[in-house]
């Protein structure tokens, strides 16, 4: 009980003059819980935005996987054809050759029909994956703007508290609902 006293004494003297400084005996308490509150959203969005770095750098890695991959294949389709042609040239002659040459383009054959449909599921990979990478930078691009709105609305709340005016801290309020709206625009719209 002589603790709470104390406090009573300390908040009437400390804030004596309080109405110079347009705030009542409790502002620096309540500013104090705004700064914590926008510190809290602060940490999503930079977890948001570190997830979506993750995430774009998980998308190039397998686009240029699906892409090294179609290289391979196209390079394997391209030695089969020259090499089909050298055997057509070459099996003109004798009806071995010709047998051999007949057996190298079925080969070809094969291989061009097990790679083609290949290269056709990477083709659509690949855009996939491309598509994804877009629009989880765009998503990054919002939630660094958010953490931009959110570090200003702290600053702001912050200096409220020194200075004790209100408008302070009603502007860094409103860049820290700028932020936390950039924060839901990103998880929902982008």
């Amino acid at each position: 009980m002589e603790a709470h006293r104390a406090y009573e004494r300390y908040e009437q003297g400390h804030h004596a003059g309080d109405d110079d400084w347009h705030a009542g005996p409790h502002y620096a308490r309540h500013a104090a819980f705004v700064v914590a509150v926008i510190a809290a959203f602060l940490a999503i969005a930079t977890f948001l935005a570190n997830e979506a770095v993750k995430e774009v750098i998980t998308g190039e890695t397998r686009r240029a996987d699906a892409s090294a991959q179609l290289e391979s294949n196209t390079l394997k389709i391209e030695i089969n054809k020259g090499n089909s042609t050298l055997l057509k040239v070459l099996g003109t002659g004798a009806p071995a050759e010709e047998e051999a040459a007949a057996h190298a383009r079925a080969h070809e054959a094969k291989v061009v029909d097990e790679l083609e449909p290949a290269d056709a599921r990477l083709r659509h990979e690949i855009a996939a994956h491309d598509s994804e990478v877009d629009q989880v930078n765009s998503q990054h691009l919002v939630y660094e703007l958010a953490e931009v709105g959110l570090e200003v609305g702290i600053v702001l709340a912050s200096v409220s508290i020194l200075t004790r005016r209100r408008w302070l801290l009603a502007l860094g309020a409103g860049a820290a609902a700028v932020g936390i709206a950039l924060i839901l625009i990103g998880l929902l719209f982008v």
